[in-house]
């Protein structure tokens, strides 16, 4: 059984160490998955983020205006 994975601590600078530590991270959750597991668990944080954006009013959906009302 693979041991569990300590989440990377990132600051608010977000550099290129960051990112490092975030692919490390990544790669080692990863292990052992298939790549259908992979992108699922991809999803799922993609989905999780939209939703953090969407409260915070920062995603802009567009909405088309419907022809011939004013």
């Amino acid at each position: 059984m693979a041991a569990a994975v300590k989440e990377p601590e990132i600051n608010e600078r977000f550099d290129l160490e960051n990112i490092r530590k975030l692919r490390e991270y990544n790669a080692a959750r990863y292990e052992g998955m298939t790549p259908a597991e992979i992108v699922a668990d991809t999803r799922a944080g993609a989905a999780e983020l939209l939703e953090i954006m969407r409260k915070r009013k920062l995603a802009k959906i567009y909405k088309p205006e419907s022809k011939g009302q004013h």
